[in-house]
């Protein structure tokens, strides 16, 4: 019973911090500030992906976990190791910022069933 108690907890706080994590992709809506409003979206995403996959360890959701895999780390280290002309390579390193958000959106869809 506990554990299932404590299941449940982890899951409601994911799902907190999914409803906070996706409301910082509104920031791109203030583009006149869009040096620091990517700064924010970068920090936010890099400060919340520790927690949440700790949160789909705990509840074995690897589909998950290798889905976030595939759609954000396989992009973010192809664009590190292979060089794009200098002219495409900002607008290639924003890719995985917004697959991160769309991962937060689609798990944050998903986490209703559990």
């Amino acid at each position: 019973m506990k554990t299932e108690v404590r299941n449940n907890y982890n899951i409601m706080r994911l799902q907190q911090w999914l409803d906070y994590e996706l409301s910082t992709g509104l920031l791109i809506l203030l583009t006149w500030f869009w040096n620091f409003t990517l700064l924010i979206m970068i920090l936010a995403a890099i400060l919340f992906t520790p927690f949440m996959l700790k949160v789909l360890f705990e509840e074995r959701r690897y589909g998950w976990i290798i889905y976030f895999i595939i759609i954000v780390l396989i992009p973010v280290i192809a664009i590190y190791f292979f060089n794009f002309g200098l002219s495409y390579k900002p607008a290639f390193q924003l890719i995985p910022l917004g697959t991160f958000y769309f991962f937060c959106f689609t798990l944050r869809l998903a986490i209703k069933d559990w």
